[in-house]
């Protein structure tokens, strides 16, 4: 599945080659003034498909095998202890002091953000994508097929109203900063049961085509200001490739 508004949005690939390229300048830049900066890839922090719209669970959770195998978790997320280890050894490798940080703030970013450019904050394609979420979760097909859903989940004891309450119980290991664990055999049932529900309810489909619609509607209202931000991004990847291209950076 995919939303119209996507269309608008830079992709985690797209995102990760800014922020490689921005590194490499950044890192260049430190050499020259007689310091060391090697940040890790932004490449291995997120899912290669992922972006604002979040398709994988913007529904909630939609994968059984996933379900029957993580509950609740997200596949493949780090140690959160093992993250700051690591973090904690690049600095102390990097030698970071008061005029490292002067120069990385004050010569090396500039220089980034002159080369590079800047993933914009002000996000419309976001902000509509959310707002999207929200009005079209009260439309009537899907306040059906939520209320088909939950039917389901009572059935199978579990007694829930949406799918985005599902998970409310078993927090990821990573929000509550714990090392990964195995899912509880409660948490595993509840997990299958909301796949299944989701299924017999049709409700990520119905909620999907009323996205779609809605959407539509969104993009001829804000066409052009997608369009500038849409070009925007675009130069931005340029810059990102023309730098990632370079002798330096192969």
């Amino acid at each position: 599945m995919r939303l119209p508004v996507q269309d608008y949005m830079l992709s985690n690939a797209d995102t990760a080659q800014v922020e490689d390229a921005r590194s490499a300048v950044e890192s260049a830049c430190m050499q020259r003034h007689g310091f060391t900066f090697n940040p890790p890839s932004a490449r291995g922090t997120v899912p290669v498909g992922y972006d604002e719209a979040n398709m994988e669970r913007r529904y909630g959770l939609t994968d059984e095998a996933v379900a029957g195998t993580h509950g609740y978790q997200l596949p493949g997320v780090a140690d959160p202890s093992q993250e700051q280890a690591e973090s904690d050894a690049e600095e102390k490798a990097e030698g970071r002091t008061d005029a490292w940080d002067k120069v990385l703030d004050e010569e090396c970013i500039p220089e980034a953000n002159e080369k590079i450019g800047i993933i914009d904050p002000t996000d419309p394609a976001g902000e509509l994508s959310a707002q999207s979420f929200e009005v079209t979760k009260t439309q009537a097909p899907v306040t059906k097929a939520l209320a088909a859903w939950s039917s389901c989940m009572n059935r199978a004891g579990h007694s829930l109203r949406s799918p985005l309450d599902a998970a409310a119980d078993f927090p990821s290991d990573a929000a509550v900063g714990r090392s990964p664990s195995k899912p509880s055999r409660a948490e595993v049932r509840t997990a299958t049961a909301d796949v299944t529900c989701k299924k017999s309810s049709g409700l990520v489909a119905v909620w999907y085509k009323a996205e779609v619609a809605y959407q539509a509607k969104q993009i001829a209202a804000h066409k052009n200001q997608l369009q500038t931000q849409k070009s925007r991004d675009a130069k931005l990847i340029g810059n990102a490739r023309a730098v990632l291209a370079g002798p330096d950076n192969h």
